[in-house]
This record gives structure tokens, C-alpha cells and sequence, in this order.
């Protein structure tokens, strides 16, 4: 496709297109190969956002490729009223490389929370007192379904729905005499869900102590402590999850994005003690886990089980962290900047799109959140000299910014 062919796409057939995401930036991907992406013009981009944080093994990943190749001429899908070879083999791995429990597959992040969600439900039905409120943070993100929508701490994401579902309270992160307020009261919650690192909240941590504290207050009331690994986890912060990290097992993990290296999917994990409460009947999705889909995350978690991914996250992240702690210093319009492993955020103290866009024309795909965090989140197997190039790219348009100031 020619710059002159998408140029009429854009102001013609864009029109059969819902406009939810506003203006969409005026490139159209075509192939990727590794840590790049070539568009129409066969323009080459170093990519330091991988889909936001999806493309896990890069572009054209050998290993991804041939699995999905040759279970596309065997089978795609079939349905969950049968067995399903490829979708018993992911699962079991997700149980060896997380916590023994019990897999459900779905489409999405956001379909993995609102399972969680009814999980909870069911699990809170259970107890003598009925408890249904499950709390969650401000500034999270759990998804766009009503469920997942309701239990998301940011007011903008929830604004013009009307009345959404009652039942959730958002308490502040890293504040824990707010949340031993709160399960001090009568104990109605049934559930704490909680991200690691807020990612559409602005790459925003949790305190290992806070979520220690947290998770000891929930063990003795016997409210379940549920990690949103959407965006977190599949080795994004340099182990395999992101609780990890916190030296606790949660009760159940949700997890997407990364998970299936491109090809949609989802799942809730959970506790075997917990799982029960998704009897028959109780859930169930047409296309979760379909052999297509559990193909990609047998593929994806295969390659991740390798040491040399995880050794070359860390190695990038190191590399990442000390080049923008080092930009900092240049330049004063950066506030901040953290993150864990390949999760990355740059803090401005203005609006930070206009450093997207110059990105993009110079070969170089970052992104912008809540206005004015850029984020990196690169594939997990992209190259240092990848990293270099694209951070020189990055630097260069920083200093451009710092000399207008």
C-alpha cells in the first residue's frame, strides 16, 4: 500500500470504523521481522512498545511462527464441549510456572477479569456471611466490560456508562492505614484485586511492603487476593510474574497480552480450593483456549521457560534504566522514571504525544498514557544494539524538547 493509497484510506474508508481511539496515528503496519515493524512504504520502525506489551517474542518469532503455522493446517477450533489437547498442555504449564490451581482460557485481559470477578462472586456466596465487595486501587485498570470497568480505580474510564455495578471500593495504593480502615469495618469484601505496576495508570509500583501487608490482612480474613498479570505478567518485569517479585502466591492471576505473542487470548488461574466455585455452568466462553490460541501460549511460555530471555531482560532493562536516570539529568521536563524489568515509564512534566509522533517519524514506536508518561515495553527478546539505536533516536528528540523549553 502506497503513502497515497492509505492517505485515502484514512480520509475515505476510515469512515466504516468505529472512533473510539480518536485519531489514529497515519502509519499502517504491514510485516514485522524481530524488533521491527515496516510499513506500507516498507519504512523500518525499532519497536519499543511491542502492541502494547503483546508481541512478547518479537516478530516472525521461529519458534511462534512454525507452531501456529502447523496447527493452523491441523485444527483452529473445535469447541470446550470437547477435549483439547493443546489447551490441557498450556494450562499445565501455566500451573508448573506459576502455582498449582486450575486454568480457565478466554479471549482477553479483560475477559480474564471479569471471570475473576464472578469467581470472587461465587467464592463470596460461599462464606456465612455473604461478603461481595471487592476493593480495588485508584489509578488501576482491570478492563471495559461492565465487571472489569467497575472494579477499575480511574473515574475517566468509568464516566457516561451510568449507574455502573455496585459492589466495589477503590481505596488509595501504598496507603495501608486506609485499607486496615476499611476491612476494620463490618468485613463485606470478598476479594482484593490489585495490579503490580498500574500500566494504563502510568506505570505506577506497588510497595513490596503495602502488598505484603495487604496480603497478610486478606489471609486472615479470608478475602482473596487477586494479581491482574495482564499487562505484568509472561516475564514483562524480568521473572515470569510479577508477583514474584513480592515473595507471596496470590489466589488467583489473570493474565493476556503477552501470553499468546500476538494471537488473542486470556486466562484466570487460580487455586485449586478457589476454582471449584466455576462449577459447570457457572462460566464459559465459545472461543477461550481454542487449539489455535493454546498453541501460541504453548509456544510463548516454552520460549520464556529459557533462561536466555529472562537473562536478556535484565540486561536490557539495566541498559534502559541508566540511560534515561542519565537523560534526566539533561533535560528538566522529566519527573520520573520507573518501572520493573521491560515496563517502563518516563514521567514529563507536559503532555507527552508530541514526543510519540516525532518518534514515529523517525523510525521509532513508543507510547504516551495518562497524558504524560511515555512508555517503553519492548518485545522480551529485542537486541541491545536495537535498544541503543532507539534510545539515540529517543535522547535526540528529548534534547530537541529541553532546547525549546
Amino acid at each position: 500500500m502506497t503513502s497515497q493509497k492509505l492517505l485515502k484510506l484514512i480520509k475515505e474508508d476510515n469512515q466504516y470504523l468505529f472512533q473510539n481511539y480518536g485519531d489514529r496515528l497515519p502509519v499502517c503496519f504491514i510485516k514485522g521481522d524481530g524488533d521491527y515493524l515496516f510499513d506500507q512504504d516498507n519504512k523500518k520502525y525499532i519497536d519499543l512498545f511491542s502492541g502494547i506489551a503483546v508481541c512478547s517474542l518479537g516478530y516472525s518469532n521461529p519458534r511462534l511462527s512454525k507452531i501456529l503455522h502447523d496447527q493452523t493446517d491441523k485444527i483452529i477450533h473445535s469447541s470446550n464441549w470437547f477435549l483439547n489437547a493443546e489447551q490441557i498442555k498450556a494450562a499445565k504449564l501455566i500451573s508448573e510456572l506459576s502455582f498449582p490451581g486450575k486454568t480457565l482460557f478466554v479471549n482477553s485481559g479483560t475477559e480474564a477479569n471479569e471471570a475473576a470477578i464472578k469467581l470472587a462472586r461465587r467464592y463470596g456466596e460461599s462464606l456465612e456471611s455473604k461478603p461481595y465487595q471487592i476493593i480495588s486501587f485508584k489509578g488501576s485498570f482491570h478492563g471495559r466490560t461492565f465487571g472489569s470497568l467497575s472494579a477499575t480505580g480511574q473515574e475517566k474510564i468509568r464516566k457516561g456508562f451510568g449507574p455502573i455495578l455496585s459492589g466495589f471500593k477503590y481505596l488509595p495504593l501504598n496507603k495501608i492505614d486506609a485499607f486496615k480502615k476499611e476491612i476494620g469495618k463490618k468485613n463485606r469484601s470478598c476479594a482484593v484485586i490489585t495490579e503490580l505496576i498500574q500500566g494504563e495508570g502510568g506505570i505506577n509500583l506497588a510497595d513490596k511492603e503495602f502488598i505484603i501487608q495487604v496480603f497478610d490482612i486478606c489471609k486472615k480474613n479470608n478475602i482473596l487476593f487477586i494479581v491482574d498479570e495482564v499487562q505484568t505478567g509472561i516475564g514483562r518485569t524480568g521473572k515470569l510474574f510479577a508477583y514474584q517479585h513480592y515473595n507471596i502466591t496470590p489466589d488467583i492471576i489473570t493474565l493476556a497480552k503477552g501470553l499468546g505473542g500476538g494471537i488473542p487470548v486470556g486466562a484466570v488461574h487460580a487455586r485449586d480450593e478457589i476454582a471449584k466455585f466455576l462449577n459447570k455452568g457457572v462460566h464459559g466462553t465459545t472461543f477461550g483456549g481454542n487449539h489455535l490460541s493454546s498453541a501460541a501460549v504453548i509456544a510463548v511460555l516454552t520460549e520464556l521457560k529459557k533462561d536466555k530471555i529472562l537473562n536478556n531482560i535484565e540486561k536490557i532493562s539495566c541498559y534502559i534504566f541508566s540511560q534515561l536516570n542519565k537523560l534526566k539529568e539533561e533535560v528538566d521536563f522529566i519527573v520520573d522514571v520507573r518501572g520493573i524489568g521491560l515496563h517502563i515509564g518516563i514521567e514529563l512534566n507536559h503532555p507527552g504525544i508530541d514526543i510519540v509522533k516525532k518518534a514515529l517519524q523517525r523510525g521509532l514506536v513508543i507510547n504516551c498514557t495518562v497524558d504524560k508518561v511515555i512508555r517503553i515495553m519492548p518485545p522480551l527478546t529485542i537486541s541491545l544494539n536495537t535498544v541503543k539505536e532507539g534510545l539515540n533516536i529517543l535522547r535526540s528528540i528529548f534534547l530537541e524538547e529541553q532546547s525549546f523549553q
